[in-house]
């Protein structure tokens, strides 16, 4: 059982009261040091557990129950699937992903053992009393935690111990505590779990004018972007690129979708410069999907042409971190600076009293009804038109209008109960995934393609390794007409009357001007 001592009360008041009044022995046990990790999007903690390393030890335990697991590590532990198979390695790996693990506290432990004897000097249960303070190297504080008082019985004197101990709580006030200490850190920090910036939550008025809900909305969107500029620029694991992009998506989606709100002069100009963060940061990031890929696409050819692949992988690798350092010198330059400054100068500011624009200081959830609906629409019947013949290119502009979509109801959601508008998203999700598969697969076979001609010109591929890429090539080609099949199934899971009944119950207020 642990124990918090109340607040006023030192550690040094503590050990004299039981070395007084329980007979207690004082033994320093000297300190260490344990640090938390997690995921930069919680996973470990969101399925139930808690990862920390102390004294060349990583230990998984879970918040529900005594379960605890334990494996030796000396480094810092890195990804979850690079670790050595163990019990804690099988903990995590699942819903860690492709995310690196992350220091999230440290909390600097200074123990002293009080070992309580009976009249016989046998020792009848040993006391740690900690003394706690945490460094957190997110928000760079740093202070003393509550003093912790652990009990570990060590031998059955269970009378004697219970009468000492039930006096002393007495007297010190203690309270039962079984909140793992990183709950206190974090709280001490300013800070709290589940801190997911990739999620765009925000609470909407559906009444508020428009502008200023488009600017709350992009607000938080600017916040997910630099909350993942360190993680891309340091290269700690993909997700951090990603997660950029997609807010940078949103944000050239909704300057894009919602006409009339804001000036055309500032939209176009950021929209513009938008762009150029999108493009500069596009390399890195297709590069990733490859790399990310490369061992199930390689294992998918036969056993004998999967060595032949080696300097198709070393090309890529080579050309990653090239783009790498590229990408962390814009992500640090005057140019990129300038647009989070100036950009959130813009959304700041406050809106004016009234507008000439003709949807400014319009209902929000009126101006974005109609939009939705339209583009609902558009999915609709551009979705209908595919076949088994259309082209990558129709199945890519099909892929933008529903992104363009999903955005929408994403970023808007605060207008809705969730539960009426989960149903449409759901599907629209489904749908997506379908079209990126097909999409992806059409990108990759234009990339290998560009690559074998890339690695012919520099001498970096022999004639068994550009065979390889063939058949790769090939294996490519023939998913890519299995997922554009497949995407017609997909689709009527989204193109069903109860979906459209769906939309025009939702969206009703908008379905003249949708029409």
């Amino acid at each position: 059982m642990d124990y918090r001592i109340p607040t006023g009360l030192t550690a040094d008041a503590v050990a004299h009261h039981i070395q007084e009044d329980l007979h207690g022995i004082i033994e320093p046990l000297g300190s260490e040091t344990t640090v938390y990790y997690d995921t930069f999007n919680w996973a470990i903690y969101s399925t139930g557990g808690l990862l920390s390393q102390c004294a060349g030890v990583l230990e998984w335990r879970s918040r529900a129950s005594d379960e605890v697991c334990s494996q030796p590590l000396e480094t810092e532990p890195g990804f979850a699937q690079a670790l050595q198979a163990g019990p804690v390695q099988a903990h995590i790996v699942g819903a860690c992903g492709q995310r690196r693990l992350l220091p999230v506290m440290r909390i600097k432990t200074t123990t002293r053992l009080l070992r309580i004897v009976n009249r016989n000097n046998e020792t009848v249960v040993c006391l740690l009393l900690d003394l706690n303070r945490f460094e957190d190297p997110v928000s760079f504080r740093a202070g003393d935690l509550s003093v912790r008082l652990r009990v570990k019985p060590t031998r059955s004197f269970d009378q004697e111990w219970d009468a000492a101990f039930t006096l002393l709580k007495e007297r010190l006030g203690l309270i039962a505590s079984n909140e793992p200490l990183l709950l206190e850190a974090l709280a001490a920090a300013g800070r709290r779990p589940l801190d997911d910036f990739s999620k765009l939550d925000v609470q909407l008025d559906p009444g508020q004018r428009a502008d200023a809900t488009i600017k709350q909305i992009l607000l938080a969107l600017l916040d997910t972007l630099e909350v993942n500029v360190e993680g891309a620029q340091a290269n700690w694991d993909p997700e951090f690129l990603h997660d950029l992009r997609v807010a940078v998506r949103r944000t050239r989606s909704i300057l894009g979708q919602i006409k009339g709100v804001f000036p055309d002069q500032e939209v176009a100009h950021y929209q513009k410069r938008f762009t150029w963060l999108q493009q500069v940061t596009g390399s890195v990031r297709d590069l990733d999907v490859y790399l990310l890929a490369f061992d199930d696409d390689r294992n998918r050819l036969p056993t004998l042409l999967r060595p032949r692949l080696a300097p198709l992988y070393n090309f890529l690798d080579s050309h990653y971190n090239t783009e790498q350092q590229t990408l962390a010198t814009v992500l640090g330059s005057p140019p990129f600076t300038a647009l989070l400054t100036q950009w959130r100068a813009f959304l700041t500011a406050p809106v004016p009293d009234s507008s000439l624009l003709p949807n400014a200081m319009r209902p929000i959830r009126s101006v974005i009804e109609a939009r939705v609906l339209r583009l609902a629409k558009r999915v609709r019947r551009q979705g209908r038109a595919i076949n088994a013949k259309s082209t990558p290119e129709d199945l890519h502009e099909l892929r933008k209008s529903c992104k363009k979509l999903r955005y929408l109801l994403e970023c808007f959601q605060g207008l809705y109960p969730a539960s009426q508008l989960r149903p449409l998203i759901k599907p629209l999700k489904l749908l997506l995934e379908q079209l990126g598969d097909a999409q992806d697969l059409a990108v990759q076979v234009a990339h290998l393609e560009a690559v074998a001609e890339q690695m012919l010109v520099e001498g970096a591929a022999t004639t068994s390794t550009l065979l390889a890429m063939g058949a790769l090539i090939g294996d490519l080609l023939a998913r890519q007409q299995i997922a554009q099949i497949e995407f017609i199934k997909v689709f009527a899971t989204f193109d069903t009357g109860r979906q459209w009944q769906q939309y025009k119950s939702l969206f009703a207020c908008a379905e003249d001007d949708a029409s």
